[in-house]
């Protein structure tokens, strides 16, 4: 919890004149109401429990569970904020702080419903998000640095409140409102403990390691600083020669007051002096009546200063600032931005060699309380988003004012943790890593990553990026991980990176590069090649090579679309059927080598075999009857009956202009090289031979290929090879060497795999010229050509299950091509 004794429980002195005589006439829930204004909490509790006990008032309710807050008792706040949620004039910061106490108490389940509602109720305002998250990311927080700090509590604490420790040279200062034994006895309303002072102790090191100490005698610090108000978050300069501190608003004997009637706190300098002691100078320029300034820490160079202050035009609280040194002065404060500053408070600032700036927070994602954390500069005058230092340095309990030794292995800090003897007590620490900085960025624009989720293989400890696309922790010195990196959207990248730090306090940053998972997908239009408009009713079905889980098949609207989404690294094939129709198949379809985002286009066409009636049909003989506009295979382009250039709109997308079909305003039509060539009985393959020859020739495989798939394809067809010759050559010849070359055909295709009981091979000679070549005409050897020629004609239909093309070995090119059988 964010208590009083954190900020010198806000040292706030309050002047006003008893009220001893006026108080008898004052209801009690009034006086409890003054005592709260008064930030007398101790009296608030008493006049509460006793109203309580006769009255079942929601006053005093609230009252008493906002000064159990205030006093930092989480269990009797719990207990009372339960009872305050749930009456009708609860306000949503009553619930923020029902969760808050919940949390501290390690019920971070139920606090986390708190923290919702108040997300819900005060969206405007970031700690109910940070505080949900701090919830789910408790497990993270509390392994992340597991094995990486060793701490002790120090000899020196007593019963009452000791922090806020800063080392000069080799002695400890640390505020304390520890008991003294003076005449005169000054107390704190607030808690009811005397005021703190600066207290310091010698220490030295006496073991292997740097934070093995033996510590001396505990001793006030100065009798020229300390007075009988609140003194504490001590730094000094370089040279140790100046001193800052932080005091309520008192000098030379004088108290300063708001118009509130409030003493505030204020940041007071002095100089050391040739016997010792100091000279305290004055406060700092940016000091005021109105408002608190606080817990100076000074850069190595001495050249800025970090504070904590909630002067107006902060973001929350108490906000973390910066000064700059001009000459002798120090410059106009710099609020350090919303990236650091948040709606709850940041206080208690120390400013590393190695550039990190430790702060305390209860307003950023923790394990409950206030928590350690630090930022790192970024670009200008921004910085980074912060850094927990999780546990066991940070606790569900306050943990405060860290302050480092001499190369940033070993230091101090304060914390309310259970185990201890008071309410805050001053721990040593001892770190044995290096500090790792992971930035992820997306690998094409070098830009960071916020929410990949980082792991690496010595915590097994998943962390998360902030928005500048970074995690820190720390790592043993000479340690090495495999750190993975996952997010939604992204290629899991895997590195490995070791702690490469050469000094104590360097940093080892690690950048992970990731890559966006391309959107690979398919897409096309199945073609009726009855007319050449887009196929409705077709099915399409997508195969692999790469083993992935196969989409369902897709039937096609009466756009003819169909759209698949490809995995990468795969090669598919497309397949599309349709009762009636020739199978059309696509090959290679491949994303292997693509590494972005991209689009395949792949259209198929349907080449119909057979009309209504069940048996093959000739395309120019349907086109007789067909009333409406279809594609000339010649002209390519879109014909309306009479022969001119056809537009219509085919929805979705498709229109036909001036015969031209645009899919989307980009140009699209059937792919010919699918469709089969109409001969003089069935469909041409284009098989060559040698003179007088029944063996094909190596240029037949192309069309022999496609003949072989189209057959596989479409398992239910059987069909006759037919074979023509010119009409060179005696009848009887030319007759024998058809049937021969029509036999070598059936031939090569059973050994390809296709049933020979659907094969029939048939040699027509010189019968069935395709022009006037006969025996006595003077043709010349193009003419002759067209004779020479072999079809596949459908001559019957087998229900047969389709056999998948993936499955299908690939053709034997060479099996009999070129040389006799």
């Amino acid at each position: 919890m964010f208590t009083p004794s954190k900020l010198l429980r806000l040292w706030l002195i309050l002047l006003f004149a008893s009220t001893a005589g006026s108080a008898v006439a004052q209801s009690r829930i009034r006086r409890a109401e003054d005592a709260m204004q008064q930030y007398d909490y101790i009296t608030a509790i008493q006049l509460c429990q006793q109203i309580l006990e006769d009255d079942d008032d929601p006053d005093a309710k609230m009252y008493l569970a906002e000064a159990y807050r205030k006093i930092n008792d989480t269990e009797n706040a719990e207990y009372w904020f339960g009872q305050v949620v749930r009456l009708p004039q609860a306000k949503a910061l009553h619930k923020l702080y029902y969760g808050m106490m919940l949390q501290a108490n390690g019920k971070c389940d139920l606090a986390k419903i708190w923290f919702l509602q108040y997300q819900k109720e005060a969206p405007d305002d970031a700690r109910g998000q940070y505080l949900v998250r701090s919830c789910d990311l408790r497990d993270e927080l509390m392994q992340k640095n597991k094995g990486i700090y060793t701490i002790s509590h120090l000899p020196f604490n007593s019963k009452y409140d000791d922090y806020a420790p800063a080392i000069q040279n080799s002695k400890l200062i640390f505020a304390s409102d520890r008991e003294t034994g003076t005449a005169i006895k000054r107390t704190n309303m607030w808690t009811g403990n005397p005021f703190s002072q600066l207290y310091a102790v010698p220490f030295q090191v006496v073991g292997l390691h740097p934070g093995d100490y033996r510590y001396g005698l505990t001793l006030k610090f100065s009798k020229d600083i300390n007075s009988r108000f609140h003194e504490a978050a001590v730094a000094f300069s370089p040279d140790q020669k100046t001193i800052y501190f932080t005091r309520n608003n008192f000098f030379n004997g004088k108290k300063g007051t708001s118009d509130e009637g409030l003493v505030k706190l204020k940041i007071y300098t002095g100089k050391s002096d040739s016997k010792g002691g100091w000279e305290i100078t004055g406060g700092l320029p940016f000091n005021s009546d109105e408002y608190n300034v606080a817990h100076p820490t000074v850069s190595e160079d001495g050249q800025r200063m970090f504070f904590s202050s909630n002067r107006p035009g902060g973001f929350g609280g108490m906000d973390l600032y910066m000064s700059q040194l001009q000459g002798n002065t120090w410059g106009p404060p710099i609020n350090l931005g919303p990236v650091v500053n948040t709606e709850g408070n940041e206080i208690f600032p120390y400013i590393c060699s190695s550039g990190r700036l430790y702060f305390s927070s209860n307003g950023h994602i923790g394990l409950g309380g206030l928590d350690l954390f630090y930022t790192t500069p970024a670009n200008g005058a921004d910085w980074n988003l912060p850094v927990n230092l999780g546990a066991p340095v940070n606790s569900g309990n306050d943990d405060f004012a860290i302050t480092f030794g001499p190369g940033e292995e070993w230091g101090f800090f304060s914390s309310d943790r259970d185990g201890g003897v008071g309410g805050d007590d001053v721990y040593s620490f001892q770190k044995s890593a290096s500090p790792i900085e992971i930035l992820v960025v997306d690998q094409q624009t070098q830009l960071p990553v916020s929410g990949a989720v980082v792991s690496n293989s010595l915590t097994r400890v998943n962390m998360t990026t902030g928005d500048d696309g970074k995690i820190a922790f720390d790592m043993r010195f000479t340690d090495c991980a495999d750190f993975s990196v996952a997010k939604k959207g992204y290629e899991s990248a895997l590195q490995n990176a070791c702690a490469t730090a050469q000094h104590p306090g360097d940093i080892s940053r690690i950048m992970i590069p990731i890559q966006k998972q391309a959107n690979y997908q398919v897409q096309g239009i199945v073609f009726d090649m009855m007319n050449g408009l887009p196929a409705e009713g077709a099915q399409v079905m997508l195969m692999n090579d790469c083993g992935k889980p196969l989409p369902n098949m897709v039937t096609t609207m009466g756009d003819g679309r169909f759209r698949f989404k490809l995995d990468k690294d795969c090669c598919y094939t497309i397949r599309s059927v349709k009762d009636g129709y020739i199978t059309d198949v696509k090959e290679e379809i491949c994303t292997r080598g693509v590494a972005k985002n991209t689009v395949l286009k792949a259209n198929l066409t349907l080449q119909p075999y057979r009309d209504e009636e069940g048996f093959a049909i000739v395309p120019s003989e349907k086109s007789n009857t067909q009333k409406g506009p279809r594609l000339n295979r010649k002209t390519g382009l879109y014909e309306n009956a009479n022969g001119t250039p056809a537009s219509f709109d085919l929805g979705e997308g498709l229109q036909v202009l001036e015969g031209v079909l645009f899919d989307h305003g980009e140009k699209s039509k059937p792919n010919e090289s699918d469709v089969w060539e109409r001969g003089s009985m069935g469909y041409i393959v284009n098989i060559y031979y040698g003179l007088d020859q029944e063996y094909f020739l190596t240029e037949s495989l192309p069309d022999l290929e496609k003949l072989l798939r189209t057959l596989r394809e479409t398992p239910e067809l059987q069909v006759e090879i037919a074979s023509h010759t010119d009409s060179r050559g005696s009848d009887a010849y030319n007759l024998d060497l058809s049937q021969r070359r029509a036999d070598r055909v059936v031939h090569w295709l059973v050994q390809q795999g296709i049933s020979r009981d659907r094969l029939t091979a048939k040699g027509y000679g010189e019968s069935r010229l395709v022009n006037a070549c006969d025996n006595n005409s003077n043709c010349s050897e193009e003419e002759h050509r067209l004779n020479r020629r072999t079809e596949f004609r459908i001559t019957g239909i087998v229900k047969t299950a389709a056999q998948p093309a993936s499955s299908v070995p690939k053709p034997k090119p060479g099996a009999c091509v070129g040389c006799p059988f």
